[in-house]
């Protein structure tokens, strides 16, 4: 009696497990975000039909499907506007991320643009596009040979142009 009820539970349990619904578990975002390429210890070159106008140095760098992030990164990019009068733009920083042509740079970032402007910050956002570089941090900087601090940093390439919230701004009356 006890061996038929039992199998007679047993059956009914099975029969409602049966219906229920089974949900698949979704993937996390790290499954979903797995990096395609890693690189150690990478220097990349990117080529256009004239020169090598982008170098990049890292200590590592990781290719995602749609970013890539480089740790101790050093990016050199060379001037490809014949009207502009600079050589080369250099951008460091401890972690670079770059979205399309979008650079995020944190972590002791060092923008620099010949001998014209140097910056030292901890965030920088950097358009390759238009060649804007903006933060929303602290920073120091050089301005033609020039002592530059502030908040908040707007600074066009194409324009020349710079902007900064609480800007503090010495001219060194020494130098020609």
């Amino acid at each position: 009696m006890g061996i038929k009820s039992f199998t007679t539970l047993l059956l009914f349990v099975s029969i409602f497990a049966y219906f229920i619904p089974i949900k698949k578990p979704e993937k996390s975002q790290a499954e979903k975000d797995l990096p395609q390429v890693i690189f150690e210890k990478p220097i990349m070159y990117t080529l256009n039909d004239r020169s090598i106008y982008r170098v990049v140095i890292a200590e590592h760098a990781v290719k995602y499907q749609n970013r890539d992030e480089m740790f101790n990164a050093d990016i050199t990019l060379k001037n490809q506007d014949a009207t502009k009068e600079f050589n080369s733009e250099n951008l460091k920083a401890d972690k670079i991320i770059k979205k399309g042509d979008i650079y995020t740079l944190t972590n002791n970032v060092k923008y620099k643009r010949d001998k014209f402007v140097k910056l030292d910050t901890d965030h920088l956002i950097y358009d390759d596009i238009n060649k804007i570089a903006k933060n929303n941090k602290p920073f120091d900087g050089i301005y033609n040979e020039h002592i530059f601090k502030g908040t908040n940093l707007y600074l066009d390439i194409n324009n020349d142009n710079i902007k900064a919230e609480n800007a503090h701004f010495e001219i060194d009356m020494k130098k020609n």
